[in-house]
């Protein structure tokens, strides 16, 4: 246990004289958070969704449906069908909807008044869309109901005095857990990168070095050497995921749409599996250039397949399947579940999936470990 500790600490002091190192260690989550960010923001992604609204009745009905449902989404209000499809061909607003001009006629009496919806997207934000105007039409026909009951003076200044509800702003929630997926996706690629550096990059450095050689003429045993420089690449990953989770929450106040402490926890399995991956190629790689080809090549490539980087619900669905394989998919679906509010237990799998991947290349250097005794063949 001495021998693991010394290792630790004299990695520590090297590590701290190698201001680059700390540097990048420090400065890969602020650049990934800022990237992300601006593009977001460019792109109108973290913004709400706007919906153009057509009022073809101008009643005190459909003004009121108005209202509410600005209070929930932001709207913009158009003079025509014809201009809302413009600018919904234009992209300035995710979707339209019109109200018709007998639409105060029908809620007064009780009856259905069809509201057309148009819109070039799918999927949850549209969904999202229909359930708000549903919500709001209802909530019209609530009042024409009390209306009835008493007169439409009484029901709308009832509603006018009645305290304002606050309104969450799903659609903003939505975007940012989507940006907080892309950052942590990116985050993943790095975290594999680091755990290269400070576990593969260290080992093959110390044997091209021949530090390694001279080390073995201690009374430090080679499980040591190697528990050690485990030790301290994981070390070095969970201070960095740390360091990024309260980057995201506190500094840029990110929704992360999960515990903070869930998130860490799910960052830190990551860096384990990566320390373990880069340990494995360290140990059976014959040279710093293998090793560093090998690296590159496994972490861009299961980077790009697990949807890291690439949102998967753009990518085909064969390679949704083969995403599967890559431990990164797992961790981005283990966040995912937990940011729609599932049980921590219907994530267990994926914590199990991890914890294979991780036994497998800390088996996969145990045997590179066991198999090369002499030092010219570890050479």
């Amino acid at each position: 246990m001495k021998a693991i500790l010394w290792i630790i600490r004299e990695r520590f002091v090297i590590w701290r004289h190698h201001p680059l190192q700390v540097l990048f260690l420090l400065g890969v989550p602020v650049l990934s958070i800022v990237m992300y960010l601006f593009i977001y923001n460019n792109s109108g992604a973290a913004n709400t969704l706007t919906v153009g609204i057509v009022d073809r009745d101008q009643s005190a009905y459909s003004q009121q449906f108005v209202a509410n449902f600005d209070k929930r989404m932001t709207v913009k209000k158009m003079t025509s069908v014809k201009a809302a499809d413009e600018a919904l061909a234009d992209q300035e607003i995710t979707a339209n909807i019109v109200i018709p001009e007998d639409f105060a006629t029908k809620i007064r009496a009780g009856e259905l008044a069809p509201l057309t919806l148009r819109s070039f997207q799918q999927g949850e934000a549209i969904d999202g869309i229909k359930d708000t105007a549903k919500n709001t039409y209802n909530e019209v026909l609530a009042v024409a109901k009390f209306a009835r009951n008493s007169n439409e003076k009484v029901a709308f200044d009832y509603v006018k005095t009645t305290t304002p509800l606050e309104f969450k702003r799903f659609a903003t929630d939505d975007a940012s857990k989507a940006m907080s997926i892309q950052i942590l996706g990116f985050m993943l690629m790095m975290l594999l990168y680091q755990s290269g550096n400070f576990g593969a990059n260290s080992i093959q450095n110390e044997r091209r070095n021949k530090i390694y050689q001279r080390m073995l003429t201690t009374p430090v045993p080679r499980g040591a050497y190697f528990a050690g420089t485990a030790i301290f690449a994981f070390l070095a990953m969970l201070f960095e995921v740390i360091f990024t989770v309260v980057l995201m929450t506190v500094v840029f106040h990110i929704d992360i749409g999960l515990a903070a402490l869930q998130l860490s926890g799910l960052l830190a399995s990551f860096g384990l599996v990566g320390v373990a991956w880069s340990i494995a190629i360290g140990v059976n790689s014959p040279s710093t250039l293998v090793a560093s080809g090998i690296q590159n090549i496994l972490f861009t490539i299961t980077s790009l397949l697990s949807g890291a980087l690439i949102p998967s619900e753009i990518m085909p669905e064969f390679m949704t399947k083969i995403a599967r394989l890559t431990p990164q998919f797992w961790v981005l679906d283990a966040i995912r579940q937990l940011q729609a509010r599932a049980d921590f237990t219907a994530i267990l799998l994926n914590l199990a999936v991890l914890a294979a991947f991780g036994l497998l290349f800390f088996g996969i250097a145990i045997y590179g470990l066991m198999s090369k005794q002499k030092i010219g063949v570890f050479d």
